[in-house]
């Protein structure tokens, strides 16, 4: 689908590196001109020199309200319009219920809910003017089955994906779809850091713990970025036109659930 894309303007958060970072290298080659946010400055910079002259940086954290309502600003005075809306977001600490704290509650809150809800209503308008949009989440296999170890997550994951088919379907008339893709483990650096915390912790060697990990999916290995970024291209591009309100796993056949 190499430049089937031409012309469309896209905001992907969370894109300095991984999955976010697959997904605008995917839409760069696609021929979207991009908008790339990320918490860290430094991360984004290098992101965006490897990605030519399409793309463009904004540095800003999606847990602070007043973070986003600048994302916003600052991408639309860019883009004028937004046709393609990747949200893609860090995650708050990995706890159960009997240890996760109010603050880890609260920015769970903030970054997996009320992140993509604003970010999608400040979209949206010229989506329906323009009779084409693409809000795309991404979330996590957690949504889907829930992870007692990861409550906070999984608690949001889940409201995600509602979220996510209420929007498809208040907007199935307007040439406007809304998917959420809920990734199992793919070889990321977040994986790889959440391994080496997860090692030291409990005093293992971070390649068996990496191993280990690549056990829960029946292909034992880790996902490839790339597979993410083909299959958002996909989402957007005339071809993914009927496909919305769903929330796919792609997750090596990892959950049980159909």
């Amino acid at each position: 689908m190499t430049q089937a894309l031409t012309g469309k303007r896209a905001l992907i958060t969370a894109a300095s590196y991984g999955l976010g970072y697959a997904a605008a290298r995917a839409l760069v080659d696609a021929g979207c001109k991009v908008v790339l946010n990320s918490r860290s400055a430094d991360n984004l910079e290098k992101a965006v020199s490897q990605l030519g002259d399409s793309a463009s940086g904004i540095a800003a954290d999606l847990a602070i309200p007043e973070e986003r309502s600048r994302l916003m600003k600052e991408s639309l005075s860019r883009l004028s319009e937004i046709d393609i809306l990747v949200v893609s977001t860090a995650h708050p600490p990995t706890r159960p219920f009997s240890k996760a704290t109010d603050e880890d509650w609260e920015l769970g809150y903030q970054l997996l809910l009320r992140a993509p809800i604003e970010l999608s209503r400040a979209v949206l308008p010229a989506m329906k003017t323009n009779r084409y949009g693409r809000l795309i989440y991404i979330g996590s296999i957690f949504g889907l089955e829930a992870e007692a170890s990861s409550v906070v997550q999984s608690t949001f994951r889940a409201g995600l994906n509602n979220f996510a088919k209420c929007i498809a379907v208040e907007e199935a008339g307007n040439g406007i779809t809304a998917n959420v893709i809920c990734p199992g483990y793919f070889d990321t650096p977040l994986v790889r850091s959440l391994a080496a915390q997860y090692a030291e912790e409990s005093a293992r060697d971070v390649e068996a713990v990496l191993e280990e990990w690549k056990t829960f999916s029946p292909m034992r290995q880790f996902g490839n970025p790339e597979d993410i970024g083909a299959f958002i291209t996909y989402l957007c591009s005339p071809h993914g036109s009927f496909f919305s309100g769903a929330a796919v796993h792609i997750d090596g056949a990892a959950i049980k659930r159909v």
